[in-house]
């Protein structure tokens, strides 16, 4: 198996190394996690920053991090391509097609960039879907690209995936393909054997009162409005509801004239039941599997998750390799349990104040012909 080293600049090839079975590759959408790599050299030619490309198992393509020189052979760390996307843009309310509202952010970042040493030439995007919906944000909101993506994945199902493109045989770039999430499965964990299956809920109780004091500059709106999270999924104003939550959680905000007639979309980021709030993970086996809907998850999936009476609406968040394609370990879920993972997860919420935001989950399709 080779790891292909490319210029961050230019796209071109630079190097390439032969890598045995002493490798780590992880995919996470939660948190930055690092993929590792023994090659059998001890000189190569990259630099942090390139890019990293494995061809196998439907291809890895990463930035280097850090590379440690062993004296005997380079141990090669690098990132998953979408952190990237992790640079702060100004972002604004919008209502219409997420995907168009999303490429036109990338576009204006890397390809139409007034500093020309920003642009990526070597770039291209597809918009693959026309999912509309609506963001809500305060005035002069600043936040990352990829924060925006976990907000369009979670609300609408949309995500973006990305492939190395060839030309006669040689690298010519990156597609970044908008898409709609619309595969979903049920997985019966009872009726089946999943290796070293974990299942680990949070602690943390649900916030699931919403109340809106009006601003004393208001002129317009000056009412108190207060929603209320059910236990069904559902937001009401009605606090006499049967399917309110026992204990109250609450929360409060304050809102603006502006913000009036958008109170009823933004608080859709401020209550949710934290569906995925748990960590779930399994060990598959990639080829030999008898189910070919699990041999083929990718990040992103909405998974209905079944065991023992309880069901969790979760999707998939991380997958990860070591030393071998043939086995994979699933993890379902944004909860991390490594003191490492929980530090890096809180220090994201305090940055950028995103919030919690409930999956929208009417794109599930059973494409493996329901429970199983």
């Amino acid at each position: 198996m080779d790891l292909i080293i490319l210029d961050h600049l230019s796209f071109t090839y630079k190097d390439h190394a032969y890598i045995g079975d002493d490798f780590e590759i992880i995919h996470d959408i939660v948190i930055t996690q690092k993929s590792h790599f023994k090659i059998n050299k001890s000189k190569l030619n990259v630099a942090v920053g390139d890019y990293v490309y494995v061809k196998e198992d439907g291809g890895y393509f990463g930035i280097v991090e850090n590379i440690e020189d062993e004296k005997t052979h380079l141990v090669i760390a690098s990132v998953d391509f979408k952190e990237l996307l992790k640079v702060e843009v100004l972002v604004e309310s919008f209502n219409g097609n997420v995907a168009t509202y999303i490429e036109e952010i990338i576009r204006k970042t890397y390809l139409q960039n007034s500093d020309t040493k920003q642009n990526l030439n070597y770039l291209s995007i597809s918009v693959e879907t026309s999912k509309l919906g609506s963001f809500v944000f305060d005035a002069d909101k600043v936040m990352t690209i990829y924060e925006l993506l976990e907000l369009a994945n979670r609300m609408y199902g949309v995500y973006i995936k990305h492939e190395v493109i060839f030309n006669d045989g040689s690298f010519s770039g990156i597609l970044i393909r908008i898409v709609n999430v619309t595969r979903g499965l049920k997985i019966k964990a009872d009726s089946l054997i999943l290796e070293d299956l974990i299942i680990n809920d949070s602690s943390k109780e649900s916030t699931n009162k919403a109340i809106y004091y009006p601003k004393t500059s208001n002129l317009f709106f000056k009412d108190t409005v207060i929603y209320y999270l059910l236990t069904d999924g559902t937001i009401t104003k009605d606090n006499t509801s049967n399917l309110r939550y026992p204990k109250v959680i609450s929360k409060v905000e304050t809102y603006s004239d502006n913000d009036y007639l958008d109170l009823d979309t933004k608080v859709r980021s401020v209550l949710s039941i934290d569906k995925t709030d748990h960590q779930i993970s399994f060990m598959i086996q990639k080829k030999n599997h008898s189910l070919d809907i699990l041999r083929t998850l990718e990040i992103g999936d909405f998974v209905e998750f079944i065991h023992k009476g309880k069901r969790y609406d979760s999707l998939v968040t991380g997958i990860k390799y070591v030393s071998t394609f043939e086995v994979a370990t699933i993890t379902l879920g944004e909860y991390r349990l490594k003191l490492t993972e929980k530090i890096q997860i809180l220090s994201k919420n305090v940055n950028s104040k995103v919030g919690n935001v409930t999956v929208n989950n009417s794109g599930y399709s059973d494409l493996d012909g329901g429970e199983f």
